[in-house]
């Protein structure tokens, strides 16, 4: 059986997606998913259809900033610094960012059950992101 998380983040305010993928990037987050990038392509309409593809960021930057103009759902994988740990980064039109921690998933270390997510850990590496910002975050797990 397979374990399922997701953090959701709702700002008080608007912010350009394109803006809000810099400030995970400047905080510490990264692109890197294993040496290459992981992205919902243009034209990607609830397909889900993931690329994982080695092109520059430059490339990506592009591809993800058409999304925007054509109002696409965004789509991201990230790691957080040189620890090849993160996730799933969606983000929506309104501005609403939904994170699935589901790269090499830091769990919590609970005796004789290790399954649950290390929610804490992902906090303090997305809430000072936002910070002020911050209207709501709602996070969801199945075990």
């Amino acid at each position: 059986m397979s374990i399922s998380s997701s953090i959701e983040i709702a700002l008080s305010k608007p912010v350009a997606r394109m803006i809000i993928l810099q400030k995970l990037e400047e905080f510490g987050w990264s692109y890197n998913d294993h040496g290459k990038v992981t992205f919902l392509p243009v034209g990607d309409v609830d397909d889900f259809d993931w690329q994982h593809e080695c092109i520059p960021l430059e490339e990506l930057f592009k591809i993800l900033a058409e999304k925007d103009n054509q109002k696409e759902l965004i789509g991201v994988v990230m790691t957080w610094r040189d620890t090849n740990i993160g996730g799933t980064f969606l983000v929506r039109e309104n501005g609403t960012i939904i994170m699935s921690p589901d790269i090499n998933r830091r769990i919590l270390n609970v005796e004789s059950y290790n399954k649950i997510t290390d929610i804490n850990w992902y906090m303090t590496k997305l809430v000072p992101v936002f910070g002020p910002l911050l209207e709501s975050i709602f996070y969801e797990e199945h075990v």
